[in-house]
């Protein structure tokens, strides 16, 4: 019996740790201008702080002046999480799950090099 209550503790004591302690960012914060790019491809969007109901997240747009995005990209939303940020469909799922990283978020999802999404600078 006491090694049913010594594992039992222990898978205890691994779940809560292994539990995320990061906040959940606000989604006021990450709202702006973004940019995907994947080697030579990249597509500007913006993160508006709208919510979408239906897709259990934020709207999403992208930048539908030419030259702005050369890759197709059916994200209609987003939504933020402890460590990363989702691109949603209109039905919620999710298409793309960006890891946060220095400098930005992170996918090896599609490919070898990895998907960036950044923050766009500010023009000066």
């Amino acid at each position: 019996m006491k090694f049913i209550s010594t594992f039992l503790f222990s898978i205890m004591v691994t779940t809560t740790a292994a539990g995320s302690t990061l906040p959940l960012p606000h989604a006021k914060d990450l709202v702006g201008e973004w940019e995907l790019s994947e080697a030579e491809q990249f597509c500007a969007i913006h993160l508006w702080i709208d919510e979408m109901p239906q897709a259990n997240g934020y709207r999403l747009s992208v930048d539908a002046r030419p030259g702005a995005c050369n890759f197709p990209l059916d994200a209609v939303a987003w939504r933020p999480s402890p460590d990363g940020i989702s691109l949603l469909d209109h039905e919620g799922t999710t298409l793309i799950f960006f890891s946060q990283e220095v400098g930005g978020y992170r996918s090896d999802i599609y490919s070898d090099q990895g998907m960036r999404l950044q923050r766009k600078k500010a023009a000066k």
